[in-house]
C-alpha cells in the first residue's frame, strides 16, 4: 500500500447515518443509502466517506460499527435516522490506500497503523475511509490524523 503524509481532508454539509453490519454487507449499505438520497430530497455532491470500528461478539463474522457519511447540496435538520454533520476537518493526515470494501480494508488499516508505529506517529482521530466515486469503485482512501508532536 502506498502512503502518503501531510495530507488534508475537508468536507463539509453531510449527512451521518451509523449502525452496525458485517463486511459482506457493507458495501450494498453505502449503495443503498446513497441511491436513497433523491428519496429524502437530497443529492450526494463528493464522496462518500465512513468509519468503521470491527467488534467480535462470538459471531462467525466480525460485527461493525459503522458511520457512513455523505456530502450532500444542503444542510437539513437532523431526525433519528440521519445527523446533520457541518464539516470534517482533517490536518496532517497520513493517507493509504486500500482496494476494495470487503474485510481488506481491515488489513489495509492495521497496515497503516503499523507505519504510524513504525514512524513513532500517533494518530489523532478515527481513520476515515473515502470512496471515491460509487461504492463499487475502487481504490479506498484511508485518511488518519497525526500528531505533529513527536515526544
Amino acid at each position: 500500500m502506498e502512503i502518503i503524509e501531510k495530507q488534508n481532508l475537508n468536507v463539509e454539509t453531510l449527512l451521518s447515518y451509523k449502525t452496525r453490519t458485517t463486511y459482506n454487507k457493507l458495501a450494498a449499505l453505502i449503495n443503498h443509502i446513497d441511491k436513497s438520497l433523491p428519496l429524502i430530497g437530497m443529492k450526494r455532491t463528493g464522496n462518500i466517506i465512513f468509519t468503521i470500528s470491527e467488534n467480535r461478539y462470538g459471531c462467525d463474522e466480525p460485527i461493525i460499527d459503522v458511520e457512513i457519511m455523505i456530502p450532500v447540496n444542503r444542510p437539513f435538520k437532523s431526525n433519528e435516522y440521519y445527523v446533520y454533520k457541518p464539516k470534517i476537518v482533517l490536518h496532517n493526515a497520513v493517507m493509504g490506500q486500500c482496494v476494495e470494501v470487503s474485510e481488506a480494508l481491515s488489513k489495509a488499516k492495521k497496515e497503516l497503523q503499523e507505519y504510524l508505529c513504525k514512524k513513532d506517529y500517533s494518530s489523532l482521530t478515527n481513520y476515515y475511509f473515502i470512496i471515491e466515486g460509487d461504492c463499487d469503485v475502487k481504490p479506498v482512501d484511508i485518511y488518519v490524523s497525526i500528531n505533529e508532536n513527536v515526544v
